[in-house]
């Protein structure tokens, strides 16, 4: 979604004409609540947009600078500190840096006993999750200089400077940022941005701070769950399903989360909430990371809960304990309606370019990385509607002649057409010269960074993850077991409210005034007539 013009609106208010929509009429849509949770930057190496999430620890930023003076439409998605999982890339030398920066290497693995601060929470997640704990772990409560300089990156690598250097250009390739600089960036939101974490490497819990109030109480009800996930799952993936795993271990945190933040009184879950809260002065110091790359750390706290939820609601724990242990495809993930049926992605198999320098090697191409990338200078129909019938893909960067390329091949059930005319719509939008062609059903394009003038994308009204929520949250009032016909149609709704440039700046407000009401209901109303369903009074 491209920022939208300053046109002024039409009167809402004003009187309809004869042949319009009748006033619309219809239950109260419901709303999640829940808060999100993030991870630090890698101690090395720097993020890796072809692989999106695969290189970084587990974990998302559920804020983006250009959203500080919006409102958003429920705490989910208001800007929020984070709690966080780090994984398997912190293992190694960047758990032992965390641990040997404050606690030597002399201690024993895990406690004997918990920590009395935490011993309720201890049993309500054990509790609420049903598995046993096997024993104890660390909970480390940091003043705020100590936490913040978990995030420090060392200086005088020139190799780690140099290997930034080529994944700054890949960011420029996908079109997604220019001249930005991922490890220090990764570092200064993790520094920003987090509350608390916890590394399986040395199965330890990190809070900032060291009082505990019901904010803090509510990220250690996440991170304990984490805690007690690791001790009995195997939560480092495998590489090629990072981010699928991902998407369910944290979304299974934020329904432990949720169940705790249920029993505060009223007053503790408002200090929650707030204590959870990014305030604008501190959003600030995020204004130089590409709102792309923060939407990339959202991804598994957008990607899970609905599949979660629905299996949970099904299978009781037991569901989820066979969803980590067997994680869903990106398909099945951005379309949770699919769980269920047989959705495997196909092996694409890509050969490197002759005479070029490896940075990524052929791997599987992640469908959420490419409808961040159409989407950053796309329509969202358009970017959304190019994945249908996704059935895999593949993907290899490296370095020619000093510029960094990627190639992607996406492959199809039907036909590669809307992918393809996605992209290339995308690389005019972008100023890239990537050219896609298409074999049957499959599509290929290279995209390199691109040339002098390029410009990063606008910030977007509604962001990628936002629709993505706002879209699992309308096609939710389709009510139980809906028809995949039905499903298109509130997918058509959630779209093409998304789209609409009176509408779209409304969706996340949490308050709207009388005339933004008038308008939200006008505007909803076409879009509903348009899709074939019930009208709305109330966002989702």
């Amino acid at each position: 979604m491209n920022s939208f013009g300053p046109e002024q609106p039409p009167d809402p208010a004003a009187e309809p004409p004869d042949d319009a929509a009748p006033t619309p009429f219809a239950p109260t849509v419901p709303t999640r609540v829940t808060i999100h949770t993030g991870p630090p930057a890698p101690a090395t190496a720097p993020p890796q947009p072809g692989q999106w999430l695969q290189d970084q620890p587990y974990g998302a930023s559920p804020h983006a600078p250009y959203a500080v003076a919006v409102a958003r439409r429920s705490h989910r998605w208001r800007q929020l500190l984070l709690p966080l999982l780090v994984l398997a890339l912190v293992g190694g030398a960047g758990a032992v840096l965390f641990r040997d920066r404050l606690f030597g290497d002399d201690q024993p693995a895990h406690p004997s006993e918990w920590d009395p601060r935490v011993a309720d929470l201890v049993e309500f997640v054990q509790t609420a999750r049903e598995l046993q704990w096997v024993h104890p772990v660390y909970v480390d409560f940091l003043a705020e200089a100590e936490f913040v300089a978990l995030f420090d990156q060392p200086q005088g690598n020139q190799a780690a400077d140099a290997t930034a250097g080529l994944y700054s250009q890949l960011y420029d390739a996908f079109g997604l940022a220019v001249g930005y600089d991922p490890t220090q960036g990764d570092a200064t939101v993790s520094a920003i941005t987090t509350l608390g974490f916890y590394s399986p490497a040395d199965d330890r819990v990190y809070v900032r701070g060291d009082l505990i109030t019901p904010a803090v109480r509510v990220v250690l009800a996440h991170e304990l769950t984490h805690a007690l996930q690791a001790q009995h799952f195997d939560l480092a993936g495998d590489g090629a399903d990072d981010l699928e795993l991902r998407a369910v271990v944290e979304a299974d945190a934020l329904r432990v989360e949720d169940a705790f933040r249920a029993t505060l009184s009223a007053a503790d879950r408002v200090a929650a909430d707030d204590g959870n809260s990014l305030a604008p002065e501190a959003a600030a110091g995020l204004s130089d990371v590409p709102w792309a790359v923060l939407e990339q750390r959202d991804a598994p706290y957008v990607l899970g809960p609905m599949l979660v939820g629905d299996v949970f609601a099904a299978a009781g724990n037991a569901g989820i304990d066979e969803l980590i242990g067997t994680p869903p495809t990106e398909e099945i993930l951005l379309n949770p309606w699919l769980h269920g049926t047989e959705q495997q992605d196909a092996a694409v198999t890509l050969e490197v370019p002759v005479g070029t320098i490896v940075l990524d090697p052929p791997q599987p191409l992640s469908a959420v990385a490419m409808l961040v990338m159409l989407d950053a200078w796309l329509p969202w129909r358009q970017a959304r509607g190019a994945l249908d019938g996704w059935a895999g893909g593949g993907y290899t960067s490296y370095q020619r002649d000093g510029v960094v390329c990627f190639t992607a091949t996406a492959t199809f059930d039907d036909s590669g057409t809307p992918f393809a005319n996605a992209v290339a719509a995308w690389a005019t939008a972008s100023g890239s010269a990537a050219a896609p062609t298409t074999v049957v059903n499959d599509v290929t394009f290279e995209a390199c960074k691109r040339a002098v003038g390029a410009t990063a994308p606008p910030p977007p009204v509604v962001s990628p993850m936002q629709a993505l929520s706002l879209e699992h949250d309308v096609i939710a009032l389709a009510g139980d077991g809906p028809s995949l016909a039905q499903i298109r149609e509130y997918q058509c709704l959630a779209g093409t409210m998304i789209d609409d440039p009176l509408l779209a700046p409304l969706l996340f407000n949490e308050i709207l005034n009388d005339a933004e009401q008038a308008l939200f209901t006008w505007q909803s109303t076409i879009a509903a007539n348009e899709c074939g369903v019930p009208p709305l009074t109330q966002r989702p």
